[in-house]
């Protein structure tokens, strides 16, 4: 079986949306009493209707470009499915290959492969694996760099980069002065086996600054694998900054530096909690003979 990221490399959108609004034509004329169903990896079946199908857009705020979604009806704002190509498929096949040479990180390059990253972001993480309290990732741009992690014919990670140069989006006057990873995503069944490392060890190698960004602020998890890859590459201790804004001189702060302080602090609590016991000593005079009897209970 192939799957979307396989077919879709020689399509743009515009053949994509073109497609979808001839389904969504047809979809009007539909008999309700005859309606199509689609069925999920879960073995769940969906019905097909103009009620819970609509367009989503690929590239958060740019409308200009998007996709025909269908929603559970219970659930109008996660997608289970999205049209492509004239066919239905389920969110966890959109995320498969049959390629067996797409394996380890992969730079997105084509229609399917950014919409598997959409669907990384916008479905996965942000509706079912993102922890409490952490800001969500915003949606990527048609033309960001980023890498998927492809692993044993599935797509379980990726990390998004701002090249130095390209437009901040906070600051619409103002360019990044340096690389800045952006966001960096594993799925939970692949965590803890060194993929937020690989990625880390990717960026460095895919750009060759003297000076590369981690979004501010860094998550818990994405000190410890800064921590693991400075014990590791020692000589890179000036090489990470954690940046705000664009990266300008009073917008970064050197990621080992950090590191450095945090363990000082966790030491400082550590033995702030300690509970010395000292040895009561009692003392008496021995009457008489100018001696003193030290006991310790």
């Amino acid at each position: 079986m192939e799957f979307p990221v396989d077919v879709l490399e020689a399509i743009g959108h515009e053949e994509l949306e073109s497609s979808a609004h001839s389904y969504m034509s047809d979809l009007l004329y539909v008999d309700p009493d005859h309606s199509q169903y689609l069925s999920l990896t879960t073995g769940r079946k969906v019905r097909i209707s103009l009620s819970n199908v609509g367009f989503v857009p690929l590239y958060g705020a740019n409308l200009k470009h998007k996709v025909l979604a269908l929603f559970a009806p219970e659930d109008q704002f996660t997608a289970v499915a999205l049209l492509l190509d004239d066919k239905w498929y389920a969110v966890d096949d959109i995320l498969r290959t049959a390629d067996s040479s797409r394996e380890g990180l992969i730079k997105v390059r084509s229609v399917g492969e950014r919409i598997v990253l959409y669907v990384l972001n916008r479905i996965v993480y942000r509706t079912s694996e993102m922890s409490a309290g952490e800001v969500p990732f915003l949606c990527h741009g048609e033309n960001d760099f980023a890498k998927i992690l492809w692993k044993n014919g599935e797509a379980v990670g990726f990390y998004s980069v701002k090249p130095k140069g390209s437009l901040c989006s906070n600051f619409v006057s103002q360019c990044y002065l340096l690389p800045v990873m952006d966001s960096i995503f594993v799925r939970r069944g692949h965590r803890g086996q060194g993929h937020g490392l690989q990625m880390l060890e990717d960026f460095v190698d895919s750009f060759k600054d003297d000076e590369l960004g981690m979004k501010f602020p860094l998550s818990p998890a994405m000190s410890q694998v800064c921590r693991h890859y400075l014990d590791r590459y020692p000589a890179d201790v000036d090489l990470l900054w954690e940046v705000e804004g664009v990266g300008g001189p009073y917008q970064r702060t050197r990621v080992a530096s950090k590191l450095s302080t945090h363990t000082l602090k966790a030491q400082f609590v550590v033995e702030k909690n300690l509970t010395f016991f000292y040895p009561s000593v009692s003392v008496q005079s021995l009457r008489g003979t100018g001696c003193l009897k030290m006991s310790i209970n």
